[in-house]
């Protein structure tokens, strides 16, 4: 809930609209088996709403009532560390389909790449990769 200290906390249908946009860009023979779409649904509401907290009290909050909600209404047992750094994307692969990503130190030279051709036709951007900019 909004408070005065955090009072950018205010969510609304736009930022659910949001999660099911991120689900609908996964082709549907790319979701092969149950748990890719429970990866692919906390990736999306972690990156709608999980990324929007500003402290760590509040992030680790919501990831312990995502990992409750998974333990108990969908029957998986995850390890709470296993699907806080889930990733999806469309720039890993060259058929650029939105697929689960690797570990952030095989993404990195990925991403430095596309940086390096984007550079060359546009004005140049010096941008550092790590963890929270992935």
């Amino acid at each position: 809930m909004p408070t005065p200290a955090k009072s950018h906390y205010t969510f609304n249908l736009r930022d659910l609209s949001k999660v099911v946009q991120g689900i609908l860009m996964v082709s549907l023979q790319d979701l092969e088996e149950k748990n890719q779409l429970v990866m692919l649904w906390i990736h999306e509401t972690f990156r709608v709403f999980r990324d929007r907290l500003i402290d760590q009290a509040d992030r680790d909050k919501y990831s312990k009532l995502a990992h409750d909600r998974l333990e108990n209404y969908l029957d998986m047992e995850w390890n709470l560390e296993d699907f806080e750094k889930v990733l999806f994307g469309d720039f890993e692969s060259a058929e650029r389909h939105y697929l689960k990503l690797s570990d952030t130190n095989t993404l990195i030279p990925r991403l430095e790449e596309y940086l390096t051709l984007y550079n060359a036709d546009n004005s140049q951007m010096n941008l550092v990769f790590f963890e929270d900019c992935i």
